[in-house]
């Protein structure tokens, strides 16, 4: 009998030490899990952070570039001014050469003194009268 209860020890040892390993061996897997979990966020997070530096090292080189646009075109518009500016103050150029200038004017002269001489000759002559064309044009017969 004796040797029955040794084999029924064995096997409630057995049995209790399965239970214990699995309980045991439970709490250690979990227990990896989450080792793992934290070194794979702390590896996402270091990634992250690198996205994010290098967003902002990217956003800086545009506010620059930025900057330098901008002060270029402040100065292509000042130049501008300037230049509108000047082009203000100088007198414009003449259409025509000063030769041709005078020459128009002196032809005008020419032109209205003979306009006017027409005039005082048409002055003796009294002025055409068509009011009777036009009755005729508007009234039917």
């Amino acid at each position: 009998m004796s040797w029955i209860i040794g084999i029924l020890l064995v096997a409630v040892g057995a049995v209790i030490g399965f239970f214990v390993a699995r309980y045991w061996l439970h709490e250690h897997s979990e227990e990896a899990r989450l080792s793992e979990e934290v070194t794979q966020s702390k590896q996402q997070f270091a990634a992250y952070q690198q996205e994010v530096a290098e967003h902002l090292s990217t956003a800086n080189a545009l506010v620059e570039q930025l900057e330098e646009t901008q002060e270029k075109l402040k100065a292509y518009l000042a130049n501008s001014s300037e230049l509108l500016q000047r082009e203000q103050t100088q007198p414009s150029l003449p259409f025509f050469a000063e030769d041709t200038i005078r020459q128009i004017r002196m032809a005008n002269t020419t032109r209205s003194d003979r306009s006017r001489s027409s005039e005082k000759e048409n002055a003796s002559e009294p002025p055409r009268d068509y009011s009777d064309k036009k009755q005729k044009l508007f009234t039917k017969d």
